[in-house]
């Protein structure tokens, strides 16, 4: 058993003044009922403690999956953009977290966030082929063997040839692309030297965690025991 102020800022949520605040502002449920006072013992083990109507997180690290929307950077910090970081809601934001890799500005889509460096070196290191799965539309047809072609691999206009990788069409201008790579703006570039351009890009799964299609633009949660066991394994 612990204080309920000391959860909270052992987990980097908020200090022990700023819980105060929320406590007072009835924000704060145990157990479906709401506590006011920052000594109120709680055990993490068993009970439901809630942030206006959201289960709290008290694991060691946070593991939180977002839907990235457009015009939104994957970055901890910009002085000109909005940034994954800025629009996560109050309950969610703790001290050190960052996104687990890039999506660009205009890709939408399955954004990890995490303070769980070490992890998060793991899945983005080259060593564990993590495989990275985007939903494309592009602007003319993909034939049937441009897109063998571009499993097999495909010569940039800056000499370098991109890895194996996994195309499955859903039409002739929109499909999934599969990658265990992160170049910069790989996929437009892929489609670039084949004479296209992509048109809408997200990406829908990560590490075999999947992008939660109960999400709509900007929203999160934090993720499952089973997929947090897929990230830091």
């Amino acid at each position: 058993m612990q204080r309920l102020d000391k959860a909270f800022s052992s987990c980097k949520l908020f200090s022990r003044t700023e819980i105060a605040k929320v406590l007072k502002q009835r924000r704060v449920c145990v157990n479906e009922v709401v506590v006011t006072k920052p000594d109120f013992k709680v055990d993490l083990a068993v009970d439901k403690i809630t942030l206006d109507g959201n289960i709290v997180s008290f694991n060691k690290y946070a593991y939180i999956m977002l839907n990235k929307p457009y015009g939104v950077v994957s970055s901890t910090d910009d002085g000109r953009d909005t940034t994954v970081i800025d629009i996560l809601p109050s309950e969610f934001k703790r001290d050190g977290l960052f996104p687990v890799g890039r999506l660009d500005k205009d890709t939408v889509g399955l954004v990890i966030l995490t303070d769980d460096g070490a992890s998060a070196h793991k899945r983005l290191s080259p060593k564990t082929h993590a495989e990275k799965v985007y939903y494309f539309e592009v602007a003319d047809e993909v034939l049937v063997d441009t897109a063998k072609e571009i499993e097999q691999g495909v010569l940039l206009k800056d000499g370098y040839t991109t890895k194996p990788c996994r195309v499955k069409l859903i039409s002739s201008k929109s499909g999934e692309i599969t990658l265990t790579e992160g170049k910069y703006h790989e996929i437009k570039r892929i489609f670039g030297a084949k004479g296209n351009k992509i048109t809408f890009l997200k990406r829908i799964e990560f590490a075999g965690i999947k992008l939660d299609d109960s999400l709509g633009a900007g929203e999160c949660r934090y993720l499952t025991e089973s997929e947090i066991e897929l990230f830091t394994k």
